[in-house]
């Protein structure tokens, strides 16, 4: 099962490499938040650090929030439009693009990401709407 998970967001990430990283720009390490998917800005102080496992395990109770996640960059889009992270709990999807940013490479790099849990069938993903290294 988790396999095939991982198969599918290597898979969704690998065809988002290719239709939407041409069009990506560099930002700075360090970017403030931009508006979340609903249009509003979010404002999260002394954020709740999330285990990837709790989000993949039960991601109907995430679906569409807000939530913070730590871990390792294992992979990213050559441009830096998305990426997967590593917790040790579990691994996820990040993709940047619907929030217009990118990073630099950093593969290897503790990342905290900021960000809106998505699920699309039964493939959940995060898109992210900041990144802290």
């Amino acid at each position: 099962m988790r396999k095939k998970i991982l198969v599918s967001i290597l898979l969704v990430g690998i065809v988002l490499a290719v239709v939407g990283c041409s069009q990506a720009s560099t930002l700075p390490d360090t970017q403030p938040a931009p508006p979340n998917l609903s249009g509003n800005t979010p404002v999260v102080e002394n954020p709740k650090v999330l285990k990837i496992a709790d989000i993949m395990g039960k991601p109907e109770i995430y679906q569409g929030q807000a939530v913070v996640v730590e871990g390792k960059i294992i992979t990213e889009c050559p441009s830096g439009c998305w990426f997967t992270l590593d917790d040790n709990t579990g691994t996820i999807y990040v993709d940047l693009a619907p929030s217009n940013l990118v990073i630099p490479q950093k593969r290897g790099a503790f990342a905290r990401v900021y960000a809106q849990v998505v699920r699309e069938g039964s493939d959940t993903y995060l898109i992210g709407t900041k990144v802290e290294f």
